[in-house]
């Protein structure tokens, strides 16, 4: 079995500030090697529980999607690094894969959470695919789930577990830190953090075999909400989009898969010179 494993970085255990996630932030380095652990952790587990092949994708907007440390990475594991990319903290997912890891992943904007956000917290305030809100996790649930890939793990703090078991009842959950508020968590040691990603990815392996996915039909549309009227302006700019609101657009597409692309592209305009769709 192939696993895809995407890592962000506010979800693991000792991250509680936009300085840690933010490379001109104080403590950036050590929330970077924190990332890369967790990444690891997930690998180990994987490959234990019978996986063949694991590829891990940064997922962390800041430093433009170049935050793990490569060369403290598991060397089994292959890494995609940098941005821009169509497919933002899915980029390379297909078929072939069996499962999909989000590790070290956050609540979606106006969830309570630690740094709660959606993709791009400065520009984004909501996403809904169809008629269902979501945020990162639901955003690469429904695009996973198009390629029939079951998101088998979710780690981050236990909020961020809640909302993923809301929408995947049978997803394994890891949490590695207590959400006190945006800013404030109870973490695990890093090393019981990894301990427990680890023993989760085992068992998520196992078990991927038996996860259903349920596609979306066809046409799929994505709405977005913007925090100001020049960002909607901007993301209208993108083929098919329409402004359905002063601050929010539309774009209906054939797939998920299109959907997921537009809507990169249209955070993209956002802010172009940082060189990707999404901040993480």
């Amino acid at each position: 079995m192939r696993v895809y494993i995407s890592v962000d970085m506010e979800g693991c255990s000792g991250v509680v500030h936009r300085e840690q996630t933010n490379p001109i932030g104080y403590d950036y380095e050590s929330a970077r090697t924190l990332m890369t652990a967790e990444a690891n952790a997930a690998v180990r587990g994987a490959f234990e529980g019978g996986a063949t092949e694991v590829v891990v994708s940064d997922s962390h907007g800041g430093n433009g999607m170049r935050n793990v440390l490569i060369d403290r990475l598991d060397p089994r594991a292959e890494l995609i690094l940098g941005s821009p990319r169509r497919l933002g903290q899915l980029e390379g997912l297909d078929d072939s894969y069996g499962a999909l890891f989000l590790v070290g992943y956050h609540t979606r904007h106006g969830s309570t959470g630690v740094l709660s956000h959606t993709t791009n917290g400065q520009a984004v305030a909501n996403v809904w695919i169809g008629d269902e809100l979501v945020g990162e996790i639901g955003l690469n649930a429904r695009l996973a789930e198009s390629f029939g890939v079951p998101v088998a793990l979710v780690t981050g703090d236990d909020r961020t577990v809640a909302e993923a078991k809301e929408q995947l009842p049978e997803v394994e959950g890891v949490v590695v830190k207590k959400a006190l508020g945006r800013y404030t968590a109870r973490c695990l040691h890093p090393e019981r953090a990894q301990q427990l990603i680890e023993q989760g990815a085992v068992r998520a392996v196992k078990k991927a075999d038996r996860l259903g996915t349920e596609p979306l039909g066809s046409p799929v549309s994505i709405r977005v909400q913007f925090k100001e009227t020049g960002s909607a302006e901007a993301a209208a700019a993108v083929p098919g989009a329409v402004l359905v609101a002063d601050d929010t657009v539309e774009l209906s597409c054939d797939s998920v898969e299109q959907a997921y692309a537009g809507y990169s592209s249209m955070v993209a305009l956002w802010e172009p010179a940082w060189g990707g769709w999404i901040r993480g």
